[in-house]
């Protein structure tokens, strides 16, 4: 069996030695198996600091001390930032072809199993109809003895975060390398988790959802940083409504020119070599036959929906939640839609998206 990992980092030099680290303390490292062969590839995406050179000395050293033989690493630089560029030079470019699964991973998470990966693979591997494994994601304020309000309140709002069925988070996810391979990531998009997600459970556009194939891994799961500032919560609650109304303009426009004899994965292929922009043109011309307001209805009412999957009695206790979430969430529509609407001055001086990484569950 071989297995690459690709950790996107976008100037993540204050915490890529700690991920690594932690990395290295999955069982995977630890066993010595000389059926399994491993690869970490490292992809720095224009950064501007020593993401590259502090990666490559601690793979260096850890490599040395890893009880598998079977261990490569490589560290592949991107001049152009962003994580779906990153992504599409990982999956075709960078990866072993010969990779049987590939994980992509964040560069600053921690895990908190030390069986997550094993068990992610053994997953798929027992599960022939699956084709992504996840695991569980732990709000590091989750770990605290004493929570603050503000700690409760982000711990609460997961409960109402509209998620259907099993999600994929772009901070940690498996997948059968022959279907990661089918994908390509459009240049421009904000989001490449959700947009991941679709393509899996509609093979690409070409069928009806089978939210099935994305499985949730049993003894797995990693830490990420919550936002517990109101500011910075808003900003990336903005991005999250931004990001996934785009995608939605893309699913919409892809929808209709996908067939099982040109999936959605060859039609981007092509439109990102014909015409980088493309996105950015169909965001614009969606915009402008919108009558005003520009925000996919579910955005606004997945708070609400997500209640639905509760009992009654949770649902009860969890009401005051969604409205407040609600509330919020009407107050960040208004904001991205405005973005929407002025979105060529937006893309022109906006910060690269692989700033922002974390996502609200």
């Amino acid at each position: 069996m071989k297995i690459s990992i690709g950790i996107l980092a976008y100037n993540e030099a204050n915490c890529i030695s700690n991920t690594l680290q932690s990395l290295f303390e999955q069982s995977i490292f630890n066993e010595v198996d000389t059926n399994t062969a491993i690869e970490v590839v490292v992809v720095p995406n224009g950064c501007s600091d020593e993401t590259a050179a502090i990666a490559s000395s601690t793979l260096e050293n850890l490599v040395k001390s890893a009880a598998n033989s079977s261990v490569s690493w490589s560290v592949c630089e991107v001049k152009e930032a962003g994580k779906p560029n990153a992504w599409n030079h990982y999956v075709h470019k960078f990866s072993d072809p010969s990779a049987d699964y590939l994980f992509l991973m964040d560069a600053d998470i921690q895990f908190l199993d030390p069986t997550t990966l094993h068990s992610m693979v053994e997953t798929l591997e027992v599960n022939p109809d699956a084709w992504v494994s996840v695991d569980t994601l732990v709000k590091d304020v989750a770990l605290k003895e004493k929570k603050s309000l503000i700690d409760q309140l982000s711990l609460s709002v997961s409960r109402v975060s509209g998620a259907k069925s099993v999600w994929i988070c772009g901070q940690l996810y498996c997948t059968r390398a022959s279907v990661l391979r089918r994908i390509w990531m459009p240049k421009g998009i904000e989001v490449e988790d959700g947009f991941v997600w679709k393509m899996v459970v509609t093979d690409l556009l070409t069928s009806p959802e089978v939210p099935e194939r994305v499985v949730r891994a049993n003894s797995a799961s990693h830490i990420f940083e919550a936002y517990t500032d109101i500011r910075r919560l808003l900003r990336h609650e903005q991005w999250l409504i931004l990001a996934n109304t785009i995608n939605t303009y893309i699913y919409n426009d892809l929808q209709s020119s996908c067939n099982k004899q040109q999936d959605a994965g060859s039609i981007i292929k092509s439109r990102n070599e014909q015409d980088p922009s493309w996105v950015s043109k169909l965001i614009q011309s969606t915009v402008s036959q919108k009558n005003g307001w520009a925000i996919p209805e579910w955005l606004l009412l997945r708070r609400f929906k997500s209640l639905l999957n509760l009992s009654l009695h949770k649902a009860l206790i969890f009401f005051p939640i969604a409205v407040t979430a609600f509330l919020v969430d009407l107050l960040v529509c208004f904001q991205a839609n405005n973005r929407l609407h002025r979105w060529e001055e937006y893309s022109s001086n906006k910060t690269c998206s692989s700033v922002v990484k974390k996502t609200l569950i």
